[in-house]
């Protein structure tokens, strides 16, 4: 097995130690008739990278810690590789979405925020600077594409691949009354279930190959007190459904599991806190430690951390697990890749638990000034360009991919689409723009710790949440260790080296080192720029919507890092 060593101190990979020391089993198993092989991408909702338990979560970060408990994840980890610093296309949802089925920065598609998914979207996604939904693989409609846009599923599909995605959809909103919207089949898949969807919004019909994510069918998805609940259990079944027909059929097949969890609103129900959640003890929740400390905790209800907390555990438990016992189950495991990942950092949102908070319009219920989730030792939270907001767990096991294994490569969501592509023995249109190269080499462990790239990676976002230590300035380049992030106007600028031998250096987190690396900051700000500067919005929208995401953030200059 491969040694695990600590390389940022602080005892962060005391977990993966651990794992690496235990001993995992894979069953044999039997391929489908045709060779190559399925694919299955579990993408959850909001997790931060310190949120997974083989990440060094409970480790003793300067802002969060966790008691999530994830050991299904830890026992793919075991059987596969654990990469440390993969970066999610953006921060937000949609926009990292786009990345993952693209291979583009999702600015180059004028996607720099996320979609409104109602019936009447349309007009303020088109002010927003927005294309009405994802440009499709035909190009048609009301965003047009010339050639049409290549993406994942549409590749794989055209190859013979089953294609199937269940959960959260998040890649376009409703088309202008005089023009049809796709559904998300459309893009390429054979079966979908979604919601944050047209097919939710009513602008698509409800079909067999286009469902409504939902155990219950109530609809919306709002009219349903347990939708929250219940979701990820209506996507679990579906996706072991259509792994068990398509491994019957003989074909390969290619999985989106989109999971909602950890997304607020988070509205467990009873049993699934206090079945996965007993720390009845443990509460960081101001309001309700004191209920507890005044009542000996009768009549309290749980804090919000502890129903969150419990929520994730509930998911590696009753989510998860299952759809990897049921590949095992199947006999596929041996060629099949199974990759966990997460659509950007934890939230640090307001979120009531679907109850009014004390404040005067009830919405401080459950407020915190921090991220729910857990950023690990990293900076910011999503929506933020600071690495806590995009730098997120990303683990893969499956066929010649080393087990026990750390690895420290620079990774991107938009790497997605061209190594899926080359471990499916699809090829790619000739002429195909994409930001993202082949990482399978790395995937497989012929090349180790890669951390620079032939071009940097590069984004554009809104600079993130309140407070101060969240807010980034909204461009941010990376290649090798160091990170660039600045504003449109310039008027911040903070390098950062960012290598793991120099995390936690004499006790402080990166150092802003601009002054000091005057090429290196050169060698990162002329690509960025020029690409911000190339990157209009060519669906309209109001003047200055794209370059709005760019501007500079007063107030934020100099900030503290809270706790060292």
């Amino acid at each position: 097995d491969m040694r695990l060593q600590s390389v940022m101190g602080c005892g962060m990979w005391v977990a993966l130690l651990a794992l690496a020391i235990a001993e995992g089993s894979v069953d044999k198993s039997r391929t489908s008739k045709d060779s190559r092989p399925n694919i299955v991408l579990m993408l959850a909702d909001d997790w931060g990278w310190g949120d997974v338990g083989a990440y060094g979560a409970n480790g003793n970060f300067a802002l969060t810690g966790t008691n999530t408990r994830t050991p299904n994840l830890d026992m793919l980890a075991r059987n596969g590789t654990l990469f440390t610093d993969y970066h999610t296309a953006q921060a937000f949802c949609a926009p990292s979405r786009t990345g993952l089925m693209t291979g583009k920065y999702p600015a180059d598609l004028s996607v720099n925020t996320n979609w409104n998914v109602g019936p009447k979207g349309a007009a303020p996604n088109h002010l927003a600077g927005l294309p009405y939904y994802l440009p499709t693989p035909k190009g048609d409609g009301a965003v047009p594409w010339k050639g049409g846009l290549v993406n994942v599923p549409s590749l794989l599909q055209n190859a013979g691949y089953a294609t199937a995605h269940f959960g959260k959809w998040h890649l376009g909103g409703c088309a202008p009354d005089n023009f049809t919207t796709p559904s998300p089949s459309e893009y390429g898949f054979d079966r979908t279930g979604t919601y944050g969807s047209p097919v939710e919004a009513g602008c698509v019909p409800r079909t067999n190959k286009d469902q409504f994510a939902s155990l219950s069918q109530v609809y919306p998805a709002g009219s349903d007190q347990w939708w929250s609940a219940d979701v990820d259990d209506y996507t679990k079944e579906q996706g072991i459904a259509f792994m068990k027909a398509s491994t019957e059929s003989g074909k390969p097949f290619y999985l989106n599991l989109w999971w909602h969890m950890s997304h607020d609103t988070i509205d467990p129900r009873p049993e699934q806190y206090n079945e996965t959640y007993p720390y009845h003890t443990t509460c960081l929740f101001p309001a309700t430690a004191a209920c507890r400390a005044e009542n000996g905790g009768q009549g309290c209800a749980p804090c919000n951390w502890q129903i969150f907390w419990g929520s994730q555990t509930w998911s590696d438990m009753h989510r998860f697990g299952p759809v990897i016992d049921a590949i095992d189950s199947l006999g596929i495991r041996d060629n099949t890749y199974i990759v966990f990942s997460s659509d950007n950092g934890a939230q640090g949102e307001r979120w009531t638990n679907g109850e009014k908070g004390s404040g005067p319009n009830g919405d401080l219920g459950g407020a915190f000034s921090n991220a729910v989730g857990t950023q690990g030792p990293f900076r910011g939270c999503k929506a933020s360009l600071y690495d806590g907001g995009h730098r997120v767990p990303f683990i893969v096991s499956g066929p010649n991919v080393p087990k026990h294994r750390v690895d420290h490569s620079l990774l991107s969501g938009v790497d997605w689409l061209p190594t899926v592509m080359s471990i499916a023995g699809v090829s790619i249109p000739e002429g195909t723009l994409l930001r993202g190269v082949d990482v399978s080499d790395i995937l497989h462990g012929e090349r180790n710790h890669i951390t620079v790239r032939e071009k940097p990676l590069l984004w554009r976002g809104g600079g993130g949440p309140a407070p101060c230590w969240n807010r980034s300035p909204p461009l941010a380049a990376r290649n090798g260790d160091w990170k660039l992030l600045i504003d449109a106007e310039r008027q911040r600028v903070e390098l950062y080296n960012v290598s793991v031998h120099a995390f936690g250096k004499n006790g402080a987190f990166f150092e802003a080192q601009g002054e000091e690396n005057p090429e290196v900051l050169a060698a990162l700000l002329e690509p960025l720029m020029a690409w911000h500067n190339n990157t209009v919005c060519p669906f309209g929208g109001s003047a200055g919507a794209c370059g709005a995401h760019a501007k500079y953030i007063p107030g934020c200059d100099s900030y503290p890092f809270p706790g060292l």
